[in-house]
C-alpha cells in the first residue's frame, strides 16, 4: 500500500474487558482510582484504589486465546491512605506508592514473577504526597569509561 494510505490509517480502541479493582464486598462509590500503568516488562497492570487504600495488580494475559485479558493477581494495602500516585524505579522491581491523606510514601518489593506486592517496612513522613518520580543521582548516571 502506498505510504500515504498507511499514514492515514486511524488507531482504534475496544472495550475488551471490564474488571473491578476492588474487593466485591467494598462498596464501590467510595472508592476512585488514582493512577493505572502497565509495568514495563508488559505481563502486569496495576491500578491504586483512593478509597480501598491499596493497589491492585493484574496479571495481563499472554495465550493466543485470551491475549490481552486481565486476572487478579491481589490488592496490597499502601500502608497509608489515599494512595494518590505510585512509580516504579527504573528496574521494576521496586515501587513507591504516595499516601496522599496520610502524609506518607511507603516502599514496596515487586516480585516479577508472581506480580506479588511486599512492603519492605520502609516509610517516610511527607506533607500530602500526590506524585512519585525517578531521579537518576550522579552514580547511576555514569558511565564506566
Amino acid at each position: 500500500a502506498p505510504a500515504a494510505e498507511v499514514a492515514s490509517a486511524a488507531p482504534t480502541l475496544r472495550l475488551r474487558q471490564t474488571i473491578r479493582t476492588i474487593p466485591d464486598a467494598f462498596p464501590g462509590d467510595l472508592n476512585t482510582c488514582g493512577r493505572i500503568t502497565v509495568h514495563t516488562a508488559g505481563n502486569f497492570v496495576l491500578v491504586s484504589n483512593r478509597g480501598h487504600d491499596s493497589i491492585t495488580v493484574f496479571r495481563v494475559n499472554q495465550s493466543l486465546l485470551k491475549a490481552g485479558q486481565l486476572s487478579i493477581v491481589g490488592s496490597f494495602h499502601t500502608r497509608g491512605a489515599t494512595p494518590r500516585h505510585f512509580q516504579f524505579d527504573a528496574s521494576g522491581q521496586w515501587l513507591i506508592s504516595a499516601n496522599q491523606d496520610s502524609d506518607r510514601i511507603a516502599v514496596f518489593r515487586f516480585n516479577l514473577a508472581t506480580g506479588r506486592l511486599e512492603w519492605t517496612g520502609h516509610e517516610y513522613s511527607v506533607p500530602s504526597p500526590n506524585f512519585v518520580c525517578n531521579v537518576l543521582t550522579h552514580s547511576e548516571d555514569a558511565t564506566d569509561e
